[in-house]
């Protein structure tokens, strides 16, 4: 990939009913499903894609009620099923399509990224799935053989390997794959939210870049380095006022600053921030003065993201499509 890797789980069975290999993902561009879906806490948003122009065809969103979605890594997400399997039928609808197959983008408190090192490994992809399954048995809240795993491995400064692997519990994972069933769909691609994020960074900083992809329920900080994934942290919001939810996002951006220089050595450069909703420019002033950064939006580069969005369509595009962005950029 020529931005930010993206690790992606193939989950499906093939159309003879054998189930695919489970490979880790390459560096390369992705192949995009048609339509894709996000589940956050607070909505589902849905989006269909014109692939031949990497364009955005059509949008929507549809709002969940409070405390219907829950994501967690080691328990059942879906507190109300049918609430959420007629919100995502609302939105499928007006997307016109209710056919697979689908991108599914998980909420980030629903997947453990981490960032595991090695001095060697064995060139054998299956002799490196599972030492990297060993390794990551005692950082998961569930047993190793409930987990849906995905790495890939890359070069450490200044030398050994780095791993980031990202690993689902299968229960959570077919708690939405069971809604895009419903809709006639197969799913091929699932991603955590804030992985779909990282095309929009700037791979080419001479230092380090920090994400902060932010929504009333949690907020997750991204360390990139040329398109390298070096920390990845999660944190619970609670649905604080803005305020407070200023106070706890600068001081879990100060520790993964602090976190970057001392255990990796890494200056931070700029810190990104993406919003869902968006949050006051004022808010975003206050939180530069105190990492003592550049604070800015992610931004969508100029590509020809929309087709023909309707003003209301647009809208949405305009508050919740940045994941959609970010896909299209590292779209085949």
């Amino acid at each position: 990939m020529n931005k930010a890797s993206l690790g992606h789980f193939l989950t499906r069975k093939n159309p003879a009913g054998k189930p695919r290999p489970f490979r880790a993902p390459a560096k390369r561009k992705i192949a995009l499903p048609a339509t894709l879906f996000e589940f956050q806490p607070e909505y589902i948003l849905g989006a269909r894609i014109f692939r031949s122009f990497r364009r955005v065809a059509s949008v929507a969103v549809g709002a969940l009620d409070v405390g219907a979605l829950a994501p967690a890594l080691g328990r059942p997400n879906f507190v109300k099923m049918d609430e959420i399997a007629r919100k995502a039928r609302g939105v499928a609808s007006a997307l016109d399509t209710e056919r697979g197959p689908f991108g599914l983008l998980l909420p980030d408190a629903a997947v453990r990224v981490s960032i595991l090192e090695f001095q060697t490994l064995p060139s054998d992809h299956k002799e490196q799935a599972s030492l990297v399954r060993w390794k990551m048995k005692p950082l998961l809240p569930f047993p190793l053989e409930e987990a849906r795993l995905s790495f890939e491995v890359a070069p450490k400064e200044p030398e050994g390997l780095e791993a980031v692997v990202m690993a689902v519990r299968k229960s959570v994972l077919a708690e939405y794959e069971s809604i895009l069933d419903t809709l006639n769909g197969d799913v091929n691609l699932v991603l955590p939210a804030a992985a779909a994020l990282l095309a929009l960074l700037n791979e080419n900083a001479e230092g380090g870049e920090m994400l902060l992809s932010v929504s009333p329920s949690y907020m997750t900080a991204v360390v990139v380095k040329r398109g390298h994934i070096r920390l990845w942290r999660n944190q619970a919001m609670h649905g604080k006022s803005l305020d407070d939810e200023l106070e706890v996002i600068a001081e879990e951006a100060t520790r993964t600053l602090a976190a970057s220089v001392d255990h990796l050595k890494l200056e931070i450069s700029r810190v990104c921030v993406c919003a869902r909703p968006a949050v006051p420019r004022t808010w975003m002033t206050e939180l530069e003065k105190r990492l003592g950064r550049k604070v800015g939006s992610v931004v969508s580069p100029g590509l020809p993201l929309r087709m023909k969005l309707t003003e209301e369509e647009s809208q949405i595009f305009n508050e919740f499509g940045a994941t959609v962005s970010g896909l299209l950029v590292n779209a085949a």
